[in-house]
């Protein structure tokens, strides 16, 4: 009889996991480990160390029942009036939108006046002796591309680092048989290990990473797509970096490792982000957009967050780690597209620290508007699910829900007792909320604990155990703010450009859009006036009074007289209650929308800022014309939005190798060495392959990647 497969435990560990709570998976993940079956080990620090935390899309109840009452609220409070439900949404939205974009600003103008980057001269690489450097495990994740296989030991050949001190795990999935034959044609060196990875879900790079670091030998672990071109002493560099801000973080004395490192105080340094930037940036419009995104977000806005001490969403690809501190925080997220944003914000909520390495992994731009949406969706997406788990538990709206109920029900009081009762339901309902999820937070904490005792405490750390199970919740004010600016501000900032773009157009061109409506525009009525009569007279100031003796003030003059002493607070509250509650609004609402006009000229700017960090200057013209740039990331966004609503789980494929130019033949003086290193190395064929097989040679053909294989980071 054929014996039955054994499943492995990350499937095990997944269908554990969406059963029941920590107590009952504890015992169930005991059992199946004293029983032998457990094949893979993903799964055991997935489920042991993040209990408090599931797949990013999968809302847990308390969630649905925050929706639920967000989406009541809002709907009541539009009933209730909705010219000024209108007007605070937007202005609330225009406030936030204004917030997102200040935040950057800032982020940059600190980066700009310092460089906070970490940066290593030649003479301390010059120091660093061959047998003092650590292992250095190398992540490099595969899918469907076979041929990228030179290019891939070019690259690792093309590093300056000791070849018997590097760790080099090639990814690959169990069904990817065309990449597998590819790597079996290869004589790959002795320090190349390819790591099949079995089949499974989600069929993720995070899940084909987990599987690496799993069997990572390193101190230190540095992920690189199949078609980065880092500088060849980055490595160096990184560890020269490490040793540096752990004598200044732990003090003078013998040289600090991993273990010193995890059992200090918090804040130590356990990532450092090497910049990107792309080395096809001049081979159509699209690039160069590009490389200027990417020059803002690495050079300018990234160094800016690593200054401000607040969290940073790590890119794709060039993230260097202690290994141990990330084996602790259970490698990476398989659900989530993002998982490098993600990463950088556990980081964060661990008590640890991300900065910035000052040297460049130069990648392939995507040069096709498709291919370049596809890759764009699947950024937004990932970065809504990061934002959705690291908020899931957050107090803020229902506060200001139940804030917004109160004063409603105490407004409605004298005239409309049905609705204050309504209102004050609401509230009362939103307070339970957050009542709820605090004893909530105190029960998972006590599961928590129970679940490290069964699992084994080799497996959490105790900062992982201990910590508030809110994922904010040891993060500092400044840095939940940050992170919200950062991650989800930015991303739905993304998706409100074509409405206030739409709502632009029509403000300007309303006298003809209000004579094209059909005839039944006449019919539809709000507050006495047909749709047809509200767009043509739309404006953005409003100065109606509800007395006479009041005709001609509004919130401005009469401010100013407050302020001069020519009205008491009495009259003043006076003259703002006589103003039209829409009136008042608009007026409210005034200054934001100027302000907003200004906001679109920031993008630009930061483009010509980027412009002079990377002295790209024959760029400037694209920079002015970053607005088209914009449309194509908003339609990118909304197509992540709707893959979020209905296949969360999907990894997005885009193509690579587009681009007949090799990098390391265009970059020259970027830091990579001379190409026909590459050819000689390749063409050395008494290597040890892990896999077996003699030389072979490559077509050229586009190379496919994503899920798991090569995908930049970004934005």
């Amino acid at each position: 009889m054929a014996r039955r497969a054994q499943p492995s435990r990350e499937s095990l560990g997944i269908r554990l996991y969406r059963r029941g709570g920590p107590r009952q998976q504890a015992r169930r993940i005991l059992a199946v480990a004293r029983a032998g079956e457990a094949v893979d080990i993903l799964a055991d620090h997935f489920c042991r160390s993040r209990p408090d935390l599931c797949a990013a899309t999968v809302p847990t109840w308390p969630q649905r029942v925050k929706y639920a009452l967000i989406f009541a609220t809002l709907l009541c409070l539009f009933l209730r009036d909705w010219k000024v439900f209108h007007a605070c949404m937007v202005f609330a939205l225009c406030l936030f939108y204004t917030l997102v974009i200040v935040f950057r600003l800032l982020s940059v103008a600190v980066a700009a006046a310092r460089r906070s980057e970490i940066r290593v001269s030649a003479e301390e690489i010059a120091a660093l002796r061959s047998e003092d450097l650590p292992v250095y495990t190398v992540l490099v994740p595969l899918y469907k591309e076979p041929e990228v296989a030179r290019k891939i030991v070019a690259a690792i050949a093309r590093l300056d680092y000791p070849a018997d001190k590097l760790d080099v795990k090639l990814l690959l999935e169990e069904d990817d048989e065309v990449t597998i034959a590819k790597i079996r044609e290869v004589s790959l060196p002795s320090n190349f290990e390819p790591v099949i990875i079995p089949r499974g879900f989600p069929r993720t790079k995070p899940r084909a990473c987990n599987h690496g670091l799993a069997r990572a030998r390193g101190e230190y672990l540095v992920i690189y797509d199949a078609e980065d071109n880092p500088e060849p002493d980055q490595l160096k560099k990184a560890v020269a970096a490490f040793r540096k801000i752990l004598d200044a973080e732990a003090g003078a004395g013998s040289r600090p490792g991993p273990a010193r490192l995890l059992l200090g105080k918090p804040k130590r340094t356990v990532c450092l982000q090497a910049k990107l930037n792309y080395f096809n940036s001049r081979q159509n419009m699209l690039t160069k957009f590009f490389t200027l995104e990417y020059s803002v977000w690495f050079d300018l806005f990234l160094p800016g967050l690593h200054a401000l001490g607040v969290p940073i969403p790590l890119g794709g690809t060039s993230n260097h780690f202690v290994t141990e501190a990330l084996r602790q925080m259970g490698g990476w997220d398989p659900f989530n597209v993002t998982e490098d944003c993600d990463l950088g914000i556990r980081i964060a909520r661990a008590g640890w620290r991300t900065q910035i390495l000052d040297s460049t992994t130069w990648e392939e731009a995507n040069s096709r508007v498709g291919n370049w949406i596809r890759q764009r969706s699947r950024w937004v997406k990932g970065y809504f699910q990061t934002h959705l788990v690291h908020t899931r538990y957050s107090w803020f709206a229902a506060s200001v829900l139940a804030a917004v109920c109160l004063l409603a029900a105490r407004t409605d009081l004298a005239y409309a007792p049905g609705s204050s009762m309504l209102f004050f339901s609401l509230a009362i309902l939103n307070a339970a909320w957050i009542v709820w999820i605090a004893a909530a937070d105190w029960r998972r904490y006590q599961q928590r604990e129970l679940l490290g005792f069964l699992a084994g405490k080799e497996a959490v750390s105790e900062s992982d155990l201990h910590q508030p199970v809110r994922v904010e919740g040891n993060l500092s004010p400044w840095q939940r703010l940050a992170f919200v600016f950062a991650v989800g501000g930015f991303s739905f900032m993304l998706l409100l450009n074509p409405i206030y773009w739409v709502a632009s157009l029509l403000f300007l061109f309303r006298a003809h859009f209000a004579a094209a409506l059909p005839s039944f525009a006449d019919r539809i009525r709000f507050s006495g006036e047909s749709l047809r009569e509200i767009v043509s007279g739309w404006r953005l100031l409003y100065t109606e009074v509800t007395d006479e003796r009041y005709f001609g003030r509004d919130m401005y003059n009469a401010t100013w007289d407050l302020l001069s002493g020519r009205v008491n607070f009495a009259e003043y509250r006076d003259i703002l209650a006589a103003i039209d509650d829409w009136s008042l609004v608009s007026q409210i609402f005034f200054p934001m929308a100027i302000g907003l006009l200004f906001a679109n000229f920031v993008f630009v700017l930061l483009g010509l800022a980027s412009c002079h960090r990377r002295k790209l200057w024959d760029l400037l013209p694209h920079a002015l014309c970053m607005p088209a740039y914009w449309v194509l990331i908003s339609i990118g966004a909304y197509k992540g939005l709707w893959q979020l609503l209905t296949d969360p789980f999907y990894w997005e494929r885009t193509l690579h190798g587009l681009t007949a130019e090799d990098a390391s033949a265009v970059l020259g003086a970027g830091g990579v060495r001379d190409p026909s290193i590459a050819c000689s190395v390749w063409g050395a064929g008494g290597g040890k392959s892990s896999v077996g097989g003699g030389g072979g040679g490559a077509s050229g053909a586009p190379n496919t990647s994503d899920s798991p294989g090569s995908s930049a980071a970004g934005g």
